[in-house]
Parts: C-alpha cells; structure tokens; sequence
C-alpha cells in the first residue's frame, strides 16, 4: 500500500475531478465524480471490484458480467474501466493476478491480499459515506431537473428508493441485532406515515 494513503473520513464523492494535495489515494478512490459509467462514480467501481474479489477470486470478465446482472443493464463498466483499475490495485498491492491457462489462451485470475482484506476493514464506513454525499447533493440535482422531467424522475425514484429499503434489510437483516432492527423498521414506518400524510395534503391542495 503506497504511503500517505488517506483515512476514512477524508473519503468524499464530488461532482467534478479534483486531486487532493496531499493524497494521492484519496483521489483514485473519491474524486472522480460522474465520470465512471451511466453516472457512477469511478471510487464506487474501484471498491466494488476490490470487495468481489475479497470475496471470491474473478477473471476481470467475470466482474463485468455481474455488475451487468445485478444493475439489469443499467450500469455497464466497459473493459477500458475495469482492466487499468485491476492494474492499478496489482500495483498498490491490495490485489495480485494469477495466470491461468483455459482452452489454450492465457488468462488473469485476481485474488486478494492481506493488504487489499485491512483496506476494506479500515474503510468499511466508505458506502455509508457515499449515501450521505448523494443525500447531501439532492438540492442541486433537484435545481439541474426541469419542471417537464419531473414525472419521469419521480415515477423512476419512488420504486428504487422503496426496493432499496426492503432489499437491505432482507439480505443484511439476519446479521443485525434484533432489537436493532426493530428500531429502524419502527422509524422507517414513521417516516411512511410522515410521506403519506405530506402526501394527503398536498392532495388537498391540489
């Protein structure tokens, strides 16, 4: 790991590219902005990929194809993104690349290292950071959207916003204490009721 790499509360998305003076590292991992593929930003895909591999060894093929399964299309890394972003983690050692011979051509598999596992231990809080910049970014995407796109952005938001809600609990939920997971489904049923009764009034007024 190169020295002078940045903690986890220096980790932030931005809209447009910026360096960090004083780290290199928090640049390849938060500030490139919207450049990555359909929006996402580049810091996403570079975790995405470090976490697969943490899990299970891949061909850099192999992340593509997944990434394509599990957004349904929507997000398509191409493999101009993923390749020279495994070529950077081989270099920073947080991963290494094995050779592997299959129907007589040569192939990468990438496995993690000690390095790369202590990274994402030490930056577990990055994806809870990530939502809280988007979050913190909705007043100025709302300003960006015309009034004639509106439907379509909230016809579009409502259902991911509520499939996200219900797929985190139902896939992490087992893994969080009881008594804690009563307490957010009690407060995420208060915010319903709150949403719907904004939603009656605005009704009214309408």
């Amino acid at each position: 790991m190169r020295k002078g790499s940045s903690g986890p509360s220096s980790i932030k998305l931005n809209i447009v590219p910026v360096k960090s003076p004083s780290s290199k590292e928090e640049s390849k991992w938060s500030s490139h902005g919207f450049r990555g593929p359909q929006g996402a930003p580049r810091g996403l895909l570079r975790l995405y990929i470090l976490h697969r591999i943490a899990g299970k060894p891949a061909h850099g093929y192999d992340i593509l194809q997944e990434i394509d399964d599990k957004t349904e299309g929507s997000w398509r890394p191409g493999a101009g993104s993923i390749y020279p972003i495994l070529k950077e983690l081989v270099g920073e050692g947080y991963i290494r690349a094995e050779s592997q011979r299959k129907a007589g051509t040569s192939q990468r598999v990438y496995h993690i290292t000690p390095e790369g596992t202590r990274f994402l231990e030490e930056h577990r809080d990055i994806p809870q950071k990530i939502g809280r910049n988007w979050g913190a970014m909705r007043k100025i995407i709302i300003e960006l959207i015309d009034p004639e796109q509106v439907p379509g952005v909230f016809a579009s938001y409502l259902p991911g916003h509520f499939q996200f809600a219900r797929e985190i609990l139902e896939t992490k939920g087992d893994k969080i204490p009881a008594g804690e997971l009563r307490y957010m489904l009690k407060e995420y049923a208060l915010n319903l009721e709150k949403q719907l009764d904004w939603t009656n009034r605005m009704l009214k007024r309408k």
